[in-house]
């Protein structure tokens, strides 16, 4: 497994504790370039976020974790950009919309 870089995981470690109040999240995965490593500083942590039970109401649940993510662009000056996964499409990613997605994070991504 790679290491995100200390800025990174400090940010998303930080907004992680901000979800468990609100979701109590599964999983907290990185992916995408910080998560490969390739990441400029102004590039965007990618973060998947795995919630309990069936999927419901995704954009304002995106939203809200948006709103947490501002908070911690604000303290951190990394931009997150979250992503609600429910248990049951990560389990079955072929009845997600778009599975090569879930299939990259499971591949490249970084759990926290």
């Amino acid at each position: 497994m790679r290491d995100l870089d200390p800025v990174t995981e400090h940010a998303v470690r930080r907004f992680a504790s901000l979800l468990h109040d609100r979701y109590e999240p599964l999983d907290v995965i990185v992916y995408g370039s910080r998560a490969r490593g390739t990441h400029r500083p102004d590039s965007d942590a990618d973060v998947a976020v795995i919630l309990g039970g069936d999927p419901q109401r995704f954009v304002a649940t995106k939203l809200d974790m948006s709103d947490i993510a501002y908070d911690i662009l604000l303290e951190t000056g990394v931009n997150i950009s979250p992503l609600p996964i429910w248990l049951n499409e990560w389990a079955r990613p072929e009845d997600y919309s778009n599975p090569q997605l879930l299939e990259n994070i499971a591949r490249e991504g970084v759990r926290l």
